[in-house]
């Protein structure tokens, strides 16, 4: 989609974070830009900083994990913009830990959020997009825990690996149509997903915590409207895949290819 001007977008997660920086870039390239959030007061207030931007924004309270609020979402959109051409499943949650220090109802939470979430997004978004015929694209946000696996990343690893594969089957499935799919996969971006106990706090208390929790952040984090600005090459480009660096993030991908040909060559050697 290389025509975005006056294309109307959605963006779950979209107060804070990569969802927000999604919403700066798309709104600087004229698109229309409706952001949705489960903290509704917070994407109000996102939508008035955004109207610096463009007057062509508008917020909502959405629970992605819950199919009724996702079609509800869909309607306020539609009666305020018209045709969705964009839609961006990017609200999630963390879960890291070890699989035995996870408890049972934190997988659910993981899972419905970052899982369903995004299929709801699909089955809700795309069949009005095909409806409408003019085109689109759903970008649907995992993390480079669904590339690699690392860490004791457990519930929020799974899931993310889980949105990655559901992208390549959704691409599959719309060769033929013109709508497409692409997955982001972010390695680190500075969002309040590392510090979400200060989402609404003065960027002096976030900086400073950063500095003092965070340090590696500022060395090997990406800014989150940058981030937005690489999704939307991306949906005009096409890409499949939407990364973030390539510099530590290959490093890890490289080492994961290389482990799973090392395996194959050594079950079923070269002939």
């Amino acid at each position: 989609m290389e025509d975005v001007q006056g294309r109307v977008a959605f963006i779950t997660g979209g107060a804070s974070g990569i969802g927000l920086g999604m919403a700066k870039a798309f709104l600087k390239a004229g698109i229309k830009v409706a952001i949705g959030d489960i903290a509704g007061e917070r994407a109000q207030k996102a939508a008035a900083k955004l109207k610096e931007i463009s007057d062509d924004v508008h917020a909502l309270t959405i629970d992605t994990s819950n199919v009724e609020s996702v079609e509800q979402a869909a309607n306020e959109v539609q009666a305020t913009f018209g045709n969705v051409h964009i839609v961006c499943n990017n609200a999630g949650i963390g879960g890291g830990a070890k699989f035995l220090e996870t408890p049972m109802d934190r997988w659910q939470r993981v899972i419905d959020v970052n899982l369903w979430g995004v299929l709801h997004g699909i089955n809700v978004f795309l069949p009005r997009i095909l409806d409408h015929g003019e085109g689109g694209h759903i970008v649907n946000t995992s993390s480079f825990s669904g590339v690699v696996g690392h860490h004791s990343q457990s519930c929020y690893g799974t899931s993310k690996f889980a949105v990655v594969g559901m992208t390549e089957y959704l691409r599959n499935d719309l060769e033929n149509e013109n709508v497409s799919a692409s997955v982001l996969v972010p390695h680190v971006v500075d969002t309040p997903i590392y510090y979400p106990q200060l989402a609404d706090a003065d960027e002096a208390t976030i900086e400073e915590f950063k500095k003092d929790k965070l340090p590696w952040i500022e060395k090997i984090g990406v800014d989150a409207e940058d981030t937005g600005n690489m999704v939307l090459r991306g949906i005009q480009t096409d890409e499949l895949y939407i990364f973030t660096d390539g510099t530590d993030s290959r490093e890890m991908m490289e080492g994961r290819t290389k482990a799973m040909f090392d395996a194959m060559n050594r079950q079923f050697p070269p002939q």
